[in-house]
């Protein structure tokens, strides 16, 4: 009996070690600190890096976005970099979150951003350059008073960073007088604001109307309002938008409406942004199998068989159709379907053909082929 009492309580308290660490769990680590001793700004400054899941197994250089307001921005920045990857909608790139305190943030954003420049070029990026592969391409985001200082930036060394994002700036109004419309800059520009915000609304309206009558050479820019927003949360969307629209070549080419797709250019349009692709990326310059049929898809979508037809027979459509065959041959099930619903029972049993030479048992395929012979019979 004492055997027993010994051997269930050495069972209970093994059980309560085990359920004591199942609830510890696994820390969930998501880059690393880092501390500087800032000679420049006289203090230790907080910094957190993430690196790119391949960075530890490659020697691969990376693109650079360092983030103000770290404490805040910099694990958003580390989500949309894993949703990036996973659709293939932009390279991986370092991650350097900048901590700030308050309220010290506003003083070394505000009338102490001389020195913060000098900290943020010498020292910061000096010290991430040396320690980590980067490939020289840098992008700068900042909200609020962070903005400001990013625009500060911009306006300064445009070409320190290849974009700059800026959300809710503040304060720029009386600087934007001060943007040369006669220099090159040769770098991107994201600013955004939520149209509830009134002071900062006034000085993103007016760089609006500022860039918009003097376009710079070289500045390729962008402004976003966001109507759901308010002045702490617009941050993020100008994270994700300003990030997709810079990567925005690195995403094959895809579009799911005719009507914007032919007044962006049509099929000049979509080679254009492959062969940009491949310059920057390295991918093949030609348009891929998805990007085309989302080209098709869109006719489809709208309803017109016009460019429905046009569009097919721009791509050498045999060829287009037994690549969808091998590949996505769900895509000739939908082109099919659309053949009939315009009367053209005749490629609609060629396509069913081509399928079941694929699965030459499908019952579902033969009755559609059945239904379009008897259509076509009809017909005529």
């Amino acid at each position: 009996m004492k055997m027993k009492v010994i051997a269930a309580t050495i069972a209970i308290v093994l059980m309560f070690f085990g359920v004591q660490a199942q609830s510890e769990g696994i820390p969930n680590v998501v880059g690393t600190n880092h501390h500087l001793s800032s000679k420049i700004l006289n203090e230790e400054r907080g910094v957190q890096i993430y690196l790119p899941p391949s960075y530890q197994n490659s020697d691969k250089t990376y693109p650079v976005v360092y983030v103000l307001d770290g404490q805040r921005f910099f694990l958003h920045v580390v989500s949309l970099s894993q949703s990036f990857q996973q659709f293939k909608l932009a390279p991986e790139f370092i991650i350097v979150g900048i901590n700030n305190s308050y309220p010290n943030r506003f003083r070394h954003l505000g009338e102490g951003k001389e020195n913060f420049k000098g900290f943020l070029e010498d020292e910061l990026m000096s010290y991430v350059n040396e320690n980590f592969r980067t490939k020289g391409e840098n992008l700068l985001f900042g909200w609020e008073y962070g903005g400001s200082f990013v625009f500060h930036m911009m306006m300064e060394q445009p070409t320190l960073f290849n974009a700059y994002l800026v959300a809710s700036p503040f304060p720029i109004f009386d600087a934007i007088d001060d943007l040369d419309i006669s220099t090159n800059m040769e770098t991107q520009l994201y600013f955004a604001v939520s149209p509830d915000e009134y002071d900062v609304r006034h000085s993103t309206e007016k760089l609006n109307r500022k860039l918009t009558s003097n376009p710079i050479d070289g500045l390729d820019w962008k402004y976003f309002e966001f109507e759901l927003e308010e002045h702490r949360s617009t941050g993020y969307p100008t994270l994700y938008h300003g990030l997709r629209d810079y990567f925005k070549y690195y995403q094959e080419f895809e579009t799911n409406n005719l009507r914007k797709f032919i007044n962006a250019g049509g099929m000049a349009y979509a080679l254009n942004h492959a062969q940009e692709r491949a310059k920057r990326y390295g991918f093949e310059p030609d348009l891929s199998l998805w990007s085309r049929f989302t080209i098709v898809r869109s006719a489809m979508r709208a309803d017109d068989f016009y460019h429905f037809e046009t569009l097919l027979n721009s791509m050498d459509k045999d060829v287009f159709i037994k690549e969808l065959i091998e590949q996505r041959d769900y895509a000739v099930s939908q082109m099919a379907s659309f053949y009939e619903k315009n009367n053209q029972f005749q490629e609609t049993i060629e396509l069913y053909d081509l399928l079941l030479k694929k699965y030459p048992d499908s019952e579902s395929l033969l009755a559609k082929k059945k239904n379009a012979i008897q259509q076509l019979t009809k017909k005529q």
